[in-house]
């Protein structure tokens, strides 16, 4: 089992480099506690069941179907607890760290997020200027994806 300790911002879209070479995903919910979601990544699937802690790590299992079939795709999303969200994630160095930006498509057009996972609790993060550091929603619902499955980016009145 791995543990994951990760962070979740808001990025300020001018000044967000141009990106290049996004992985186009699909991810539902099978389960809310404990976490399992899965992501479609072309013709793979990927299953991942998390645990949180009352650290705000997570305990974390991943496996992978390297070659799914359509009816296995469309299963998946049949029996979500909610319809599955689409975005494009894209990795960006900064820092000795990975940053991933998504840009969610869909229902959940117009918000960009960035998650870079951190190697133990309260690691002191430097940010590229994209990053909007102040709007920190790692801990804000709204935002987990989870939630925005149920109600998409593109229904909210203030945002």
């Amino acid at each position: 089992m791995a543990l994951e300790i990760e962070r979740k911002f808001l990025v300020k879209q001018e000044n967000l480099p141009e990106l290049h070479g996004g992985q186009y995903i699909i991810q539902g919910y099978l389960s809310e506690v404990p976490s399992i979601r899965y992501r479609l990544l072309g013709d793979s699937i990927k299953i991942t069941v998390k645990e949180l802690r009352p650290d705000g790590s997570r305990q974390e299992i991943e496996t992978l179907n390297p070659s799914s079939t359509q009816e296995e795709q469309d299963a998946l999303k049949r029996i979500s607890l909610a319809p599955p969200i689409e975005k494009i994630r894209y990795e960006l160095p900064y820092g000795g760290l990975i940053w991933e930006v998504d840009v969610y498509q869909m229902e959940n057009r117009g918000l960009i997020t960035v998650d870079v996972e951190i190697p133990e609790v309260g690691y002191f993060l430097t940010f590229p200027k994209w990053v909007n550091w102040e709007r920190d929603i790692t801990h804000d619902s709204a935002y987990f994806n989870i939630n925005l499955a149920r109600r998409p980016y593109t229904t909210w009145q203030i945002r």
